[in-house]
């Protein structure tokens, strides 16, 4: 065998791990827009060049046929590239979408480790509903000096707003109705630019309805924004579409 050789199969490989661990990101950990917005693509990227290196470029250096501890060798590097794999996909598991909170206008993309989950009032908001995350309403405070206290420790101590705090979470069937209230009427973005509006067509096109039964409301990541398009009357979210919603 040549070191070409072994660097093909060490290659292919690698490009299947890779992509068996792509597949359960996407269709697992990130559905739809959540994996543009939240950063993790950059990730996967550094998990691609350092698995690449590491298995097939690294394995193709140390080959030479018959030398002595050439097995052993070659297994250390398989089980290095299996560590970076199973230690890229713990970050990345960590920083999934968990939650998809509304909070007074718009919706935000929470993981887990951003929150303190002892604080979580309500066992049900505990937990991750199958692959998509759980819809979370954030209630702002209606006594006056309660208000007045988070705005202080917001603005002026830079703590975390109502959306990464638990304790101010309710149901989302609790919010629905501001929910509805602060979302926005579809048709808004067909009059935007030709990209927004060519992507609300293509979405409106598939579901084979009209766009007046339709809202939406701003999704924002780590990284980057989504739209999420509300139903004008349940008032939950129907679809996520990869536009900007401002």
């Amino acid at each position: 065998m040549t070191r070409l050789r072994l660097f093909q199969i060490r290659l292919a490989a690698t490009a299947a791990s890779l992509l068996l661990v792509f597949g359960v990101i996407r269709l697992l950990w990130y559905p739809g827009a959540y994996f543009s917005i939240s950063g993790s693509g950059k990730l996967f990227l550094i998990l691609i060049g350092v698995t690449v290196v590491v298995g097939p470029c690294l394995s193709a250096f140390v080959y030479k046929p018959r030398k002595k501890g050439l097995l052993l060798d070659l297994s250390l590097l398989a089980a290095v590239e299996v560590v970076v794999v199973l230690m890229a996909m713990s970050m990345i598991h960590a920083r999934r979408p968990y939650y998809t909170v509304f909070a007074v206008d718009r919706f935000e993309s929470v993981s887990k480790v951003e929150i303190d989950i002892a604080t979580i009032g309500n066992a049900a908001l505990s937990t991750r509903p199958g692959h998509e995350p759980r819809l979370v309403y954030a209630e702002l405070p209606q006594d006056p000096e309660i208000l007045s206290n988070l705005i202080d420790e917001t603005v002026l101590q830079g703590k975390q707003d109502i959306d990464r705090r638990p304790e101010f979470w309710r149901p989302y069937t609790a919010g629905i109705e501001v929910v509805k209230a602060a979302a926005k009427p579809l048709e808004g973005l067909l009059v935007a630019d030709d990209r927004r509006a060519a992507a609300v067509q293509h979405w409106l096109g598939r579901q084979e309805a009209d766009v007046s039964e339709f809202l939406y409301l701003p999704l924002r990541g780590k990284t980057g924004d989504a739209t999420i398009i509300v139903h004008a009357d349940v008032g939950f979210p129907v679809d996520i579409i990869s536009v900007d919603p401002w």
